[in-house]
């Protein structure tokens, strides 16, 4: 490693707002991931769903979930981007 990407490093590692920043998004991610999981689930209760009115709620809340999880994606994207 060269020393002067191993100083960057080193001043990251320092940095409040840098530390305020990894920790936004180790959270984030873990957000993400029980999103994810309920959406799955809500997927999965949809597909043994016999009633309509059922069934349009759960697609109601899928369709929420995904764009949560949109939402999300898109924040980690930008903050990898003002990191590198």
């Amino acid at each position: 490693m060269k020393f002067t990407k191993l100083i960057k490093k080193l001043n990251n590692l320092f940095d409040p707002q840098q530390r305020d920043k990894r920790i936004r998004r180790k959270d984030t991610k873990a957000a993400l991931k029980k999103i994810r999981d309920k959406q799955h689930e809500l997927e999965q209760r949809l597909k043994e769903c016999s009633s309509d009115l059922e069934a349009k709620e759960l697609q109601e809340k899928i369709s929420i979930l995904m764009a949560q999880r949109a939402k999300g994606l898109e924040f980690l994207k930008e903050t990898k981007k003002k990191e590198d």
